[in-house]
């Protein structure tokens, strides 16, 4: 097994001598790569911070554009006060304190909070990402008419309010955001064996269907070894230059099968 990884990284000539694998010793040595890829993924997505800085003073920003209204915040009383009050803006939609007849829509891509009286519910999507009970948070009193008017310290505390309710949700979106990377590095490794195999076909059209399509199972397991790498610098420059490597292996490998054919 080893030398099969070793040649998938390092020696796609030696590709070919492996022909006769069975399908489980090929799916093995893709699992291994896959995984590979993945533990790097899992430890970018759970490391980094995925909702952005400059998310609070942006919904701030919003708040005082929208003008004044009576929403406040009563710190004694962990409890939001005031009348229905909504935001509309580019990536988010909030809520504040809707009733029984408010109908909440949920767009696509998009940050739906629904602010109540005790808690608020964060939804990316249709997906419900967190709930936050404003018991738990130490802050003090501010409102939203002084929010607009920039007064200090209630836009202080309105940001650190915004920041906890984002928070709240930062499991869900590293999580999301770890399995797009897995969806997007498995579609990566099916879009490469395609090519791979057309590309196959035009270098040497004689061999076996079956075997050549195992050689470009192995010749595309180096994709995963790329996404790895655009992880670990974070660069998704090295991703496009990944998507390339499996075709120049292809060409490599079947490249090296003519010659062993043509001394034949």
């Amino acid at each position: 097994m080893f030398g099969r990884i070793k040649d998938c990284l390092c020696h796609p000539r030696y590709i070919g001598k492996y022909n006769k694998d069975k399908g489980g010793i090929v799916f093995l040595t893709i699992f291994i790569f896959f995984l590979f890829c993945t533990l790097m993924q899992g430890a970018r997505c759970y490391t980094e911070n995925p909702i952005s800085e400059t998310v609070a003073y942006t919904i701030t920003s919003t708040i005082v554009q929208y003008g004044e209204t009576n929403v406040e915040y009563d710190a004694g009383e962990a409890k939001l006060k005031g009348d229905f009050f909504e935001v509309n803006h580019e990536g988010f939609h909030l809520l504040f304190l809707p009733n029984e007849n408010t109908r909440v829509s949920y767009k696509l891509d998009t940050v739906t909070i629904v602010f109540e009286e005790e808690t608020a519910s964060l939804y990316y999507s249709s997906f419900k990402a967190a709930t936050l009970a404003y018991k738990d948070l130490n802050i003090a009193n501010f409102s939203f008419a002084n929010v607009a008017r920039n007064q200090a310290a209630d836009t202080y505390y309105f940001r650190i309010f915004i920041d906890s309710t984002f928070d709240s949700a930062k499991l869900f979106f590293q999580t999301f955001s770890f399995l797009q990377g897995i969806f997007s590095a498995l579609v990566y490794y099916v879009i490469c064996f395609v090519f791979s195999y057309v590309l196959s076909i035009a270098i040497n059209p004689a061999i076996n269907r079956g075997v050549r399509a195992k050689l470009c199972l192995y010749d595309g397991c180096i994709v995963f070894i790329g996404i790895f790498f655009a992880y670990l610098f974070n660069s998704d420059f090295i991703i496009y230059i990944s998507l390339a490597l499996p075709l120049v292996y292809t060409l490599v490998t079947f490249r090296h099968i003519i010659k062993v054919i043509i001394r034949r």
